[in-house]
């Protein structure tokens, strides 16, 4: 043993996950395309307004998975598989149990749901079709995400990354199917994505009935801590997409005060962009945590700062790259949703050459935020991602148009990403002597 990781041997490691993330970003955005070009650009900023409820199923799926793996395989690096099986087979349950609750209690209260989130006017029916079907395919998209996370987690990213794939190409099939041919509208989309969600969901759940697999079901823990702490570890990112949701809110909203409808659909088209982006640095954070929990586990501190140092450098190198490419491509990758020359495609062209500035720092937040997470100090990823998002991004959104007009909603993410960049380096070197990284 070396000791170390050499950056191929790394790269063989997360390509299956980032692959997999970025497919899935991928036919998010032909999803959308799909709802721009054959319903309408009003249509596509409905799906947007809708976009905090599903940020908040994916955030308590997310929260739960990237908790979970780390708890668990923690409990595997250290020796304890068999109560790790239990684990695991709890946090699968507690699941399914509460995600059926969450589409009974949402079904019931959609119309209150739909005044949160200021669906209003020619929106209004637009955003109610499209949640009602999102609201339904809640526990399969729950149930996807957690599997794909844990089955990356024991060595079976190729297996995680084909059902993620498969499920994207069901999604296209359907959108075009549901949308062009059945003329469904918006309501098409949203059964196509929860199809797709669905399909890999419940494959993905036959891998671990296998007894020959490293994690497989038994009859589930009893501890509730096992919840509680999942939670609290997986914290930062339910922090994360709960800030995501409400910073949609709030760029809808003054959007809608600033420019109107046209102004939504841009900033649409612009986190379709940035979605494509950070599922890069999400699918590294999600290939390599598991590892980084497990070497923390055992306590092999050489591969541990080994695998970290050269997960930075990598991260820094894909920011720059995303970047460049992101603003070179940006009026081929905009005219997927709207045509040249319209209020639209002018709007998201000026926004983003101000907005993916951003994408320079991001990479940096999910990874450290991440790393926090696998050490299972869920409370500084909590504390990085409120501070960045809650406090730093929904303040610039608010304040700055008021002080230099509509390019200050542009320049609110990178500002706030800016200082959560800041957050994170006093982080990082606060826990270092800690972890030993």
């Amino acid at each position: 043993m070396e000791n170390k990781f050499r950056v191929s041997q790394v790269f063989k490691l997360v390509l299956p996950t980032i692959f997999m993330m970025s497919f899935m970003s991928l036919y998010t955005i032909v999803d959308g395309a799909f709802v721009s070009r054959f319903v309408s650009t009003d249509a596509l900023s409905a799906v947007n307004i809708a976009y905090p409820y599903v940020n908040f199923i994916l955030g308590l799926s997310i929260m739960l998975g990237s908790g979970g793996c780390a708890l668990v395989m923690k409990k595997i690096g250290e020796g304890r598989s068999d109560e790790a099986k239990k684990d695991f087979s709890l946090i699968i349950v507690f699941t399914l149990i509460i995600s059926i609750i969450l589409v009974i209690l949402s079904l019931l209260s959609i119309e209150y749901i739909l005044k949160i989130l200021q669906a209003k006017d020619d929106l209004y029916e637009y955003t109610k079709n499209y949640l009602f079907y999102m609201i339904v395919f809640a526990t399969p998209t729950m149930l996807k995400f957690i599997v794909e996370q844990f089955l990356v987690a024991i060595n079976k990213s190729k297996i995680a990354l084909i059902l993620s794939v498969s499920g994207g190409i069901l999604n296209i099939v359907l959108d075009y199917l549901f949308i062009v041919i059945f003329s469904w509208g918006i309501k098409g989309a949203a059964i196509a994505t929860g199809l797709g969600y669905a399909v890999p969901a419940i494959i993905g759940l036959m891998f671990f009935i296998k007894k020959s697999s490293l994690l497989h079901f038994k009859k589930p823990s009893k501890n509730i801590y096992v919840i509680l702490k999942s939670c609290s570890n997986g914290s930062s990112e339910m922090v994360s997409q709960l800030s995501s949701g409400i910073i949609t809110f709030l760029f809808n909203y003054v959007m809608l005060k600033y420019i109107g409808e046209d102004g939504v659909a841009a900033i649409t088209i612009i986190l379709y962009i940035q979605y494509l982006v950070t599922s890069i640095f999400l699918g590294y954070s999600i290939g390599v945590c598991p590892k980084i929990s497990f070497f923390y586990g055992n306590q092999d501190i050489p591969m541990l700062k080994s695998l970290i140092s050269i997960s930075l450098k990598i991260v820094w190198g894909i920011s720059i790259l995303s970047y460049i490419i992101i603003l070179i491509s940006s009026p081929i990758l905009v005219m997927f949703f709207t045509d040249p020359n319209t209020n639209v495609f002018n709007l998201t062209i000026d926004g983003l050459k101000i907005y993916s500035i951003s994408f320079l720092i991001v990479g940096t937040l999910i990874f450290i935020s991440g790393m926090f997470t696998a050490f299972s100090n869920g409370r500084v990823s909590a504390i990085i991602s409120f501070l960045r998002a809650l406090v730093f991004e929904s303040t610039g959104i608010v304040v700055l148009p008021i002080m230099i007009g509509i390019s200050g909603v542009w320049w609110a993410v990178p500002i706030a990403r800016l200082l959560g960049a800041l957050v994170c380096l006093y982080f990082y070197k606060k826990y270092k002597p800690i972890y030993r990284y």
